[in-house]
Parts: C-alpha cells; sequence; structure tokens
C-alpha cells in the first residue's frame, strides 16, 4: 500500500496555482478583503480631510500668483505624498511571517508585489479623484482650460497620480525591509522630511546639497504641478506687497540740485527714456483742471490791479494768438476787431496810448471780457501741450543753464509712499512692481511647456518601477531572515 503512495504529493497539499500571473489575482482579492475587513479604507476619507485643510489655505492663491501656483504646488505634491505613504507602510511588514511561510510554499514574489502594485495604483487613483473633488467642491476651480487635456483637472490628476503612486512604491519598498510595523512607522517620518525638505521647492537649499532634490519624488512633483498652475505666467505679489505695506511709512530728506541732475546719468534711466512721465493735456482738460482748481481757491474773485497804458493793452490784444480768432470778429461797418486795434495803434495820440492806466478788476470779469469759455469750447479736443518723457526731463536736468548756477541749491522734502503712489499712480506701480518681479522670478524648470511636464510625468513613472522592482528584490530575499 505504501509503494502506491510512493513518489505522489496527497491531494490536500498540491499548488494549484504554480505560475506567476495565476497567482496575481490569488493576492489582489487579498489586498480587496484588507481592505473592506482591516479598515484600509479609511485612506479614502482620511485624503478628504486633507484635501479639505489643503484647499483653504490654496484658494485665494492657486492659479493667481506666482506665489500661489509655487505654494500650491508644494501643498498638492504633499498630499500626494502623504497618502502614497500612508497607504502602503504597514502592508507588508503586518503579514511578513505569512508571507515567509508562503514563499516556501510556492509563492512567486513578483505575484505578490505585482498584486500591491495594480491594487495601489487603483487605490491612488481613488484618492486623487476624491482630492480633486474635494479641492473644487472648496473653490478651486477644476475647469479651467488644461495644458495636456481639456480641463486642468485632467493634467493635474495624472501629477498627483504619478506622485502618489511613486510615494506608495517607496513605502511599500520601506514596508518590505521592516520587520515590525512599529519599525516602517518610525521610519516614516524621516523619509517624509528628506522628501519635503529637500524638494528644492518652497525652501532655498545650499548649493551642496541642491543635487539631493534630483532624487525626491516631490522635487519632479511640485515642479510639474507649478508648470501647469502657470507659475511663470502668474505676476509676483510679494514684492508689490511688501512695498503696499510701507504706505504710510515716511520718505524724505535734503538734496542739493547737483545731486539731483547726477541722477539723470542713472542707466536705468536713461533705459527708459521713452516712458512718458506726464500725459498731453487738450485745451479741454486743461480748462477742467483750473476751473476745479479755481472753485478751491476762488480764483474768479481774485481782484487784479496794476498799471498798464494803452499801447500795450493794445498790443497784447493784437499779438496774441489765442485771439486770432475772436480778432476776425466783425464789429458794425463791416470791420473786425483785428483792423479795430491796428487804427488805433496807428492814428492814436502817442500822448494818450503811453499814458499810464491804473487797472482794478477780477480775474473772473478778465475771462468774461476775453470770452474764454467759447474759446476753450471751440477749441476744446485740440492738443494743448505734448506729453512730457522721462528723456526730456533728463535732457533739461543736463543742460539746463539755469541750474548750472543752482548745483548748490538744496530743498527739503518729504511725503509718504502712499503720497508717491497717488502722484505717479497706484496701479501703474503695482503693474511695474508685479512685472520686474515676476521677470526676476522666472524658472525655467516651471516652465509650461511639453517636454517639461512630460519629462517628470517620467521622472515620477520611473520612481514607482524602481522602487517596486527594490522592493522585488528586498523580498526575494525574505528566507534567509532568520527572525
Amino acid at each position: 500500500m505504501a509503494d502506491q503512495f510512493e513518489g505522489k504529493t496527497p491531494h490536500s497539499r498540491r499548488i494549484r496555482h504554480r505560475g506567476r500571473l495565476s497567482q496575481i489575482p490569488i493576492y489582489l482579492g487579498k489586498q480587496f478583503r484588507f481592505f473592506i475587513n482591516q479598515n484600509d479604507w479609511k485612506v479614502l476619507p482620511m485624503a478628504a480631510v486633507i484635501a479639505a485643510l489643503v484647499a483653504m489655505v490654496i484658494r485665494k492663491q492657486f492659479f493667481v500668483t506666482m506665489e500661489g501656483s509655487l505654494i500650491g504646488g508644494f501643498a498638492l505634491a504633499c498630499v500626494a505624498i502623504w497618502n502614497g505613504c500612508f497607504n502602503s507602510i504597514q502592508s507588508v511588514c503586518r503579514e511578513r511571517p505569512i508571507i515567509k511561510r508562503e514563499h516556501r510554499s510556492g509563492l512567486h514574489i513578483s505575484s505578490y508585489v505585482a498584486a500591491h502594485m495594480i491594487y495601489q495604483f487603483l487605490l491612488c487613483a481613488a484618492q486623487t479623484v476624491l482630492t480633486l473633488f474635494v479641492l473644487n467642491t472648496m473653490g478651486i476651480s477644476m475647469l479651467r482650460e488644461g495644458f495636456i487635456g481639456p480641463f486642468i483637472a485632467i493634467d493635474l490628476g495624472i501629477s498627483m497620480l504619478l506622485i502618489s503612486y511613486a510615494s506608495d512604491m517607496m513605502s511599500l519598498l520601506i514596508s518590505s525591509l521592516s520587520h515590525t510595523t512599529t519599525g516602517a512607522m518610525t521610519v516614516m517620518p524621516f523619509v517624509l522630511i528628506f522628501q519635503l525638505v529637500f524638494s528644492g521647492g518652497l525652501i532655498p537649499l545650499p548649493e551642496w546639497s541642491q543635487s539631493l532634490s534630483n532624487f525626491t519624488i516631490s522635487s519632479y512633483g511640485i515642479r510639474v504641478i507649478a508648470a501647469q498652475s502657470g507659475y511663470n505666467e502668474r505676476p509676483m505679489a510679494t514684492g508689490w506687497k511688501t512695498l503696499e505695506g510701507m504706505r504710510d511709512t515716511e520718505v524724505g530728506g535734503s538734496v542739493t540740485i547737483g545731486e539731483l541732475r547726477q541722477l539723470a546719468d542713472n542707466p536705468a534711466l536713461a533705459a527708459r527714456d521713452d516712458m512718458q512721465i506726464l500725459p498731453g493735456f487738450t485745451v479741454g482738460e486743461i480748462a477742467g483742471l483750473l476751473e476745479s482748481a479755481g472753485e478751491s481757491i476762488h480764483l474768479r474773485d481774485r481782484v487784479v490791479a496794476g498799471s498798464i497804458t494803452p499801447r500795450e493793452l493794445l498790443t497784447l490784444l493784437s499779438g496774441n494768438d489765442a485771439l486770432a480768432q475772436w480778432r476776425q470778429t466783425e464789429l458794425t461797418g463791416g470791420l473786425t476787431i483785428d483792423q479795430a486795434l491796428n487804427l488805433l495803434l496807428s492814428m492814436g495820440s502817442p500822448e494818450l496810448l503811453d499814458q499810464p492806466l491804473s487797472v482794478n478788476f477780477t480775474v473772473g470779469e478778465a475771462l468774461d471780457t476775453l470770452r474764454a469759455d467759447e474759446l476753450v469750447e471751440q477749441h476744446r479736443d485740440e492738443a494743448a501741450t505734448a506729453p512730457v518723457t522721462l528723456g526730456q526731463v533728463r535732457d533739461f536736468l543736463k543742460n539746463s543753464p539755469v541750474l548750472d548756477a543752482w548745483n548748490d541749491r538744496a530743498f527739503a522734502f518729504r511725503c509718504t509712499i502712499g503720497e508717491l503712489f497717488e502722484l505717479v499712480g497706484e496701479q501703474n506701480i503695482k503693474d511695474y512692481v508685479q512685472a520686474r518681479t515676476a521677470e526676476a522670478a522666472y524658472k525655467e524648470e516651471y516652465a509650461l511647456t511639453l517636454e517639461n511636464v512630460i519629462g517628470n510625468w517620467l521622472m515620477l513613472a520611473f520612481f514607482a518601477l524602481v522602487y517596486a522592482l527594490l522592493a522585488t528584490i528586498v523580498l526575494e530575499l525574505i528566507d534567509r531572515d532568520k527572525r
């Protein structure tokens, strides 16, 4: 009877699934049972809570400013890394004795790791979709146009999925190396700190450590999300906010005319010779300015007193270009005012024309006599003054013979930065400061190009595959573990 069973394996001890592919569904089903029975599903609500907390911080800046794009990239990369790390940090070490026993019974480690890769990918995908939904619900619009896909949600979704998945595989490797869950959880904070501190995103790195960022998942994650959110296309707000916060700060002092003229040779000013300091004004605009000023100082009621000869008055009226049209007005008998003025000058008695006259009249009376309102209305849209450029001011400061004699004359000035804003135009200063600081903060690694986006995605995928391969190699040596 014993000979009948010689060389045969009892039915109860046969291994039905010896192939690598046939073992993957078995261990994949085991992971889904863990998801339901071991409370692994808790990572989903945890991801939603983390996303909500992050959205509360970045929703007013993300997609708006340079800083907001970078902070948003850093925050979303942190969310994805956190989710991925805690998905699998205990998944291997908690069943290490079982894996060792099953490996001796015919378990293929590659099948086991492949099942983990499939399961963790699906888990990361669910967390990513949930995170994007929460971000959109909290006020960060995901319906704006994307660079790769039709919506930014697709672009960010791929980036966050790859970041999360690469972090997941990194944790899988740590879990494979750890013998207990306590050991894995002890190592985890140090790994997270390394990932975030050496990302090279928000925290500037010293020169000796800059190369370390190339070995972090967070570095490539921040780069791709910052690029997708338009880092280089947004204005830089920090410089303007700092300047705006100094609105009540007083500036001023004593300066000589010579020191002021020396500024005209500044190369930075020379490069902006075409910049307008004062715009051109029309006759109507000047009249409006004078009218508003006159109302506040009661200019029309001011009494003008002095002496003038009739000859000087007639000469003034006949030679004033502004009164040329008025002088063509016809008087009774077909005589124009211009002709009448010339007759008076040529035929008048010298004693009468040169007799000084005392005058006493208001500014309003003089304007009414000259029919100033009618003249202004007729010439309202005509240019009265040309724009004044910075180059013209520089030329005046450098070449004025009058200022040569006043080089040592000093004058004091004092005003607040807010008053300077009002003088130059606050919006003009804001636009200029934001544009210049944005140019200085431009970073090539955050450029929104296909090469940049795809390149960072490939690096994240590479990290995931390398960590999965290393986890496979580590678990293949599990039989040498004497514990």
